[in-house]
C-alpha cells in the first residue's frame, strides 16, 4: 500500500498548538499520552503555587502543573476549554494545565525561528524554539523542563495521600 500526500502529511503534524492567556504554545505530540478535562485534585503543602497538587489518572498518581502560573500569570478559572495535557518526561507522567487546546501542526517546515535569551530566567521558561504558525509565533515548550518542578514532589508527600480527592 502505498503512502499518500495525505498520509505523509498527517504524520508529519508533530507539535500541538495550546493557548496561556492569549499566547501560542507548543508541546511535541510524542510526548503526550492523552488530553483531558481537568479531574478532581488532590492539593499537597506546596512551596510553589504552580504545582497544583496531584490527581489520580488511570491508577497513576500525577502531578499537575499549571502553565499560567509557571509563567508568573494570574489563575484563571476553569472553563469548557480549560484541558489538561498529560505528558510522559523520562517515563514519569505529569499533567499541565491550559486555557485551550487549538490544533496540530508541523515542524518540518522552514518557519523555525530562534527564541533570544532575553534574561536569567530564560531556563525556567521551558520554552526551546518558536514556529510561525497561521500567521502567529508559537514557543515551543519543553515537556521535561515543565513537568521538573512537579517531578520533585518528595516520596514521602505521595504516600501519604488521602484515599480520594475532596
Amino acid at each position: 500500500m502505498g503512502t499518500g500526500r495525505a498520509y505523509r502529511a498527517t504524520m508529519a503534524k508533530d507539535l500541538l498548538r495550546v493557548e496561556i492567556d492569549g499566547v501560542m504554545y507548543a508541546l511535541e505530540v510524542g510526548r503526550i499520552r492523552e488530553i483531558v478535562n481537568p479531574l478532581p485534585l488532590i492539593q499537597l503543602p506546596r512551596e510553589r503555587a504552580f504545582v497544583l497538587g496531584v490527581c489520580d489518572y488511570r491508577e497513576d498518581v500525577v502531578p499537575v502543573v499549571d502553565l499560567r502560573r509557571f509563567f508568573g500569570l494570574d489563575p484563571a478559572e476553569t472553563t469548557r476549554q480549560t484541558k489538561w495535557i498529560i505528558i510522559d518526561a523520562s517515563g514519569r507522567l505529569a499533567g499541565v494545565v491550559v486555557d485551550a487546546v487549538l490544533d496540530v501542526f508541523s515542524s518540518v517546515a522552514d518557519d523555525r525561528r530562534r527564541v533570544p535569551v532575553l534574561d536569567e530566567r530564560h531556563r525556567e521558561r521551558g520554552i526551546t524554539t518558536a514556529y510561525r504558525h497561521l500567521e502567529n509565533l508559537v514557543f515551543v515548550l519543553d515537556a521535561e523542563r515543565l513537568a521538573e518542578p512537579a517531578l520533585q514532589i518528595p516520596s514521602h508527600e505521595l504516600s501519604e495521600l488521602p484515599p480520594e480527592a475532596p
